[in-house]
């Protein structure tokens, strides 16, 4: 953690301590509450610890982790206060969280301790054993058979005892929290007044001569102390039960050691229950495995003028199908990009720019570029499998798409990966430099042959989201749909006396942009025979080379962008530019493509303020020449 300058205003430490308030106070109260059992106790004893804290946030807030000053705060209090079998009482609670807390209530605290410390507050072994009071090697031993007298009462396997004890905050999240201020205020009043009890306490220590040594919970120190475990108690018979410890996530180091360049910081960590979940570009639900034991969040940033953000999502799943299954819904976040179901309105602006495979890193690994048609970020993200654990890795920078550094993207993903496998439940390691091998896009959409949403680019000017109609059979009444100012071939009907096949269509527009109603992209697909496709693509083309001539009364000028012909494939591109009354001006982009005996046909209708680079409309037809590779052949 940055050192914090010597003079701090007031208002600084007021907001600094307020942001700790509201991001720690929940995950204080899961863990008290799971010590206790005891939700009031356990409120009170949270409520509390944070009027300490800002009683003492000047020395407080330059701790590493101001939370590991106040959690064993809440904790002593809460042992303290809380009643025997409290739920017990609590008519309202669920026969799930009921087993949780007797089961957990049947430790020795110092394993209860243990378990809630590295399960639910992500601290290292080091530290678990420093709240705990034991050494190393006592604390481990402690954690071991707690976990394994937990599993077998709650008769789950150790590796999905995070999910048990995180399932407790269904009980917690219903209570309510006094404003920060009120917070504040007690902890103004309380430092004014051990301001006077102190001076008190110095008069009375120096007449008195002695005073009576106390612990830090009020009990006068002994000689007794708890008995050690039994030497011959039974190990744990299943999995290392931190399945996926926070420890195991990148390090500060290892950020800076990939990506190179000053100023990396490392951000929170937290097990993403908080705020809508959505940490990631195209990022839709809270989990991709909503069963799975465990999951973290921890992000990096570099830079002020040019900034550079990392973040790193991981989850553990239960089973080994249950992982793969995790890897694959993951990398269809960011393949498909699809509307969040609970927000229907937050549609996703991202353009899905390239796809590749990751050799030599984890069980399975892709690589992925993203671009924000909003604010022109990139992504490059790495999705990866080791074992029982899916991560993610995301490197966001404001930089030309081309320009994405895929080589780095991947070795800080298989960085991250050679952290998880060394975990109980890992899998394959990295080996090497990973190597990037381009891949075609993965299916999106309901037509896999056709463009979808995500593959479209930004425009010259940010104008909303990309919003596609549903693909429909081009019918006669339809064919002028991408029509252009110049008379070219139609998949529609024959063409040389040959049935034109599964002739579909779909327009994009822009609906919530003030923009003329013209404006938008429409693909048209198609199949004939192999001979007549062909000829399709170069009857298209000597039309387009003859507009200019044909049309001449209009001022139709034309400049090819792209020309590409191979024995299966063709790919033709154009941008178009044709004079009408008034001093207008109509722009149009085109292509046409072919993949075997499937044809496409692309045209966007332009606007001022809504272009597409010339660049990104030739990628675009690549993009539908790649996806074209599903359509079914002629049925010739």
């Amino acid at each position: 953690m940055t050192e914090p300058p010597s003079f701090v205003s007031s208002s600084d430490l007021a907001a600094g301590f307020d942001d700790f308030y509201k991001d720690a106070r929940d995950r204080l109260l899961l863990q008290t509450f799971a010590l206790t059992g005891d939700l009031t106790a356990a409120r009170s004893a949270v409520r509390e610890a944070f009027v300490v804290a800002w009683h003492h946030w000047r020395k407080t807030s330059r701790l590493d982790d101001p939370e590991m000053s106040v959690r064993p705060a809440a904790w002593r209090r809460a042992l303290r206060r809380s009643s025997t079998r409290p739920w017990h009482r609590k008519k309202d609670l669920d026969p799930a969280s009921r087993a949780v807390l007797e089961a957990l209530a049947a430790l020795p605290l110092a394993q209860r301790k243990a378990l809630l410390l590295t399960q639910l507050a992500a601290v290292s072994m080091d530290e678990m054993a420093h709240e705990v009071g034991l050494p190393l090697e006592s604390a481990e031993r402690e954690l071991q058979l707690g976990a394994a007298q937990l599993a077998m009462q709650l008769e789950i396997p150790t590796s999905a005892i995070p999910l048990s004890l995180s399932s407790l905050s269904t009980v917690t999240r219903t209570v309510t929290w006094p404003r920060v201020t009120i917070i504040r205020r007690a902890g103004s009043a309380r430092r004014r007044a051990h301001t006077i009890i102190g001076a008190t306490a110095a008069v009375t220590a120096l007449v008195a001569g002695g005073a009576v040594a106390t612990d830090a919970t009020g009990v006068r120190p002994s000689l007794d102390r708890a008995p050690l475990p039994s030497a011959t108690a039974p190990a744990s018979s299943g999995p290392a039960v931190n399945a996926l410890p926070a420890t195991s996530l990148l390090e500060l180091d290892g950020v800076r050691a990939v990506l190179g360049g000053r100023g990396w910081t490392q951000g929170a960590t937290s097990d993403n229950s908080a705020g809508n979940g959505r940490v990631l570009p195209c990022q839709p639900d809270r989990y991709a495995d909503p069963k799975g034991t465990a999951a973290w969040e921890r992000s990096f940033r570099a830079g002020a003028k040019t900034p550079r953000t990392v973040v790193q999502f991981a989850e553990a799943s239960l089973t080994d199908r249950h992982a793969a299954r995790t890897y694959r819904r993951t990398l269809a976040w960011f393949t498909g990009c699809p509307t969040p179901d609970d927000d229907a309105s937050a549609v996703p602006r991202i353009q899905l720019v390239s796809t590749a495979d990751v050799r030599g890193v984890g069980d399975q690994a892709s690589l992925l570029v993203l671009r924000s048609r909003a604010d022109r970020t990139v992504y490059v993200v790495g999705v990866a499998r080791t074992g029982l654990f899916t991560t993610t890795t995301s490197l966001a920078s404001r930089i030309p798409a081309g320009k994405a550094d895929r080589k780095a993207a991947a070795r800080l993903l298989g960085t991250a990966v050679g952290r998880l496998c060394q975990l109980t439940d890992g899998g394959a390691c990295a080996t090497g430099a990973p190597k990037v091998t381009e891949r075609s896009a993965y299916p999106a959409g309901k037509v896999p042959w056709m463009l979808s949403e995500v593959d479209l680019p930004p425009l010259n000017r940010d104008q909303g989201p990309w919003v596609g109609t549903p693909v429909a059979a081009l019918k006669e009444d339809r064919i002028d749909s991408g029509a252009i100012g110049c008379e070219t071939a139609h998949l529609f009907g024959t063409f040389r006396d040959q049935r034109i096949q599964a002739n579909q269509f779909r327009t994009f527009v822009l609906s919530a942009a003030d923009l003329p109603p013209e404006v938008g992209l429409t693909q048209t697909v198609g199949s004939l025979p192999a001979g007549g496709a062909r000829t399709f693509v170069k009857r298209f083309r000597e039309r387009m080379a003859q507009c200019p001539d044909l049309d001449a009364s209009a001022g139709t000028e034309v400049d090819e962008l792209a020309a590409t012909t191979t024995t299966s494939t063709a790919l033709s591109a154009w941008h178009l530019s044709t004079a009408l009354p008034g001093d207008r001006t109509v722009e149009y982009d085109v292509a046409v493509l072919r993949r075997g005996t499937s044809l496409a046909v692309v045209v966007y209708v332009a606007a001022p303020r809504a272009r597409i680079d010339d660049e990104d409309f030739v990628a675009l037809a690549r993009r539908s020449l790649d996806r074209l590779g599903r359509m079914a052949a002629h049925a010739g």
